[in-house]
């Protein structure tokens, strides 16, 4: 937003009151024949009315002014000003991967149809994500395991659930015992709409394509343009010998699938120099186990509840978004998160882990093992 002080002095709105008594001393002085300007008369009703236009309209023309460049546009009005930067926003897409159907003995083959139904468990506010088949596949005679291909229901980064959260069918699907999704379950990442700050931040960084050599900021500039990725870092400072470069790529579910890794290779790839030496690789997921007492003042809240609440909490603290330092988790960070969204907890002890966790930039702190223990007033 342009500062309002500089649109103040451009483009001020008026107060209502001092425009009224502006306009009345005006019409007076220039011997206008009506001279009842009391509240509730028609011409005062009247007057009103285009003085309330003009002012909404100077509102409105400093929202244009506003949205006329952009360091300031916002939502579709960035859309249109990044057209001339040759930048288009990156659209959300589905998420699409493997998960695992078993069973504990050989037997007959088994078929599952193309839109078959997989859902994750409900979480603490009943809410469940599903996923559909996108081909048919059979679980052979005498084979124990097959891995069916799945899309999520809808668009965004939160159907990229960890491991083991794909756990049930909506219809039962006979000679099944179990449904997982296993590590690395994930095939291509499912992502939200790009935001209106890194969209405008890739406009911004887009005269560094520019150039006549690639800089650090073009590089990082190309693989973020790429429907997927999270964040992009760039090294540039030869860091595998002369002409070297690494580009460090976080996809929105943490680790980079490496169909991801493959497009970016593309990305980067056009506008590298004939002599750049380019390595494009993923940023490491980090479990961190987490065990916590929580001290709970609600006898109408039971253990189980809380256990899952806490659960629910720290899944969320630890998602893989913008906007969080995903090498770094601080103990404070952890005991104010359970304490505001637990308003019953009236104490928070975290045991592990033992002190802050500062990792390196390329690496992902995601959730582990969650123990919580409560403990009553």
């Amino acid at each position: 937003m342009i500062d309002k002080a500089i649109l103040d002095e451009i483009l001020p709105v008026p107060d209502l009151d001092e425009l009224k008594e502006e306009k009345i001393a005006e019409l007076e002085e220039e011997g206008f024949v009506i001279t009842g300007f009391h509240s509730g008369g028609i011409f005062y009703t009247l007057l009103m009315i285009v003085l309330r236009i003009k002012i909404e309209f100077t509102e409105l023309l400093r929202s244009v002014l506003n949205s006329m460049f952009i360091s300031h546009a916002t939502k579709t009005w960035l859309d249109v000003k990044a057209a001339d930067y040759a930048q288009k926003r990156k659209k959300a897409q589905k998420t699409q991967g493997l998960v695992t159907l078993s069973r504990e003995t050989p037997g007959e083959a088994v078929k599952i149809a193309k839109g078959q139904v997989f859902k994750t468990v409900k979480d603490v506010n009943g809410e469940e994500l599903r996923f559909f088949t996108v081909e048919a596949s059979v679980l052979q005679k005498g084979a124990l395991s097959v891995d069916v291909p799945i899309e999520a229901e809808a668009e965004g980064s939160q159907y990229n659930v960890p491991t083991g959260q794909i756990t049930r069918s909506l219809t039962y699907i006979a000679g099944i015992d179990t449904i997982d999704n296993g590590k690395n379950w994930i095939t291509r990442e499912g992502s939200d709409k790009e935001d209106d700050d890194s969209f405008r931040a890739r406009c911004l960084r887009a005269w560094s394509e520019r150039a006549q050599r690639a800089t650090e900021d073009s590089f990082i500039n190309a693989a973020e343009s790429v429907t997927g990725v999270l964040f992009a870092q760039a090294d540039c400072q030869h860091p595998r010998g002369q002409g070297t470069v690494d580009v460090i790529v976080t996809g929105t579910a943490g680790e980079a699938t490496e169909g991801l890794l493959s497009e970016v290779r593309t990305a980067v790839g056009s506008i590298a120099g004939p002599y750049d030496n380019i390595l494009v690789k993923s940023s490491v997921t980090v479990e961190q186990d987490i065990d916590a007492t929580v001290t709970i003042d609600d006898a109408g809240l039971t253990d189980d509840e809380a256990k899952d609440k806490v659960t629910a909490i720290l899944t969320e603290l630890l998602a893989v978004r913008k906007g969080r330092k995903l090498y770094e988790l601080t103990l404070s960070d952890i005991n104010h998160t359970i304490r505001t969204g637990l308003p019953a907890s009236s104490n928070v002890q975290i045991t592990t882990p033992a002190a802050d966790v500062a990792l390196s930039k390329d690496k992902v702190i995601t959730l582990g093992a969650v123990s919580v223990t409560v403990q009553r007033e």
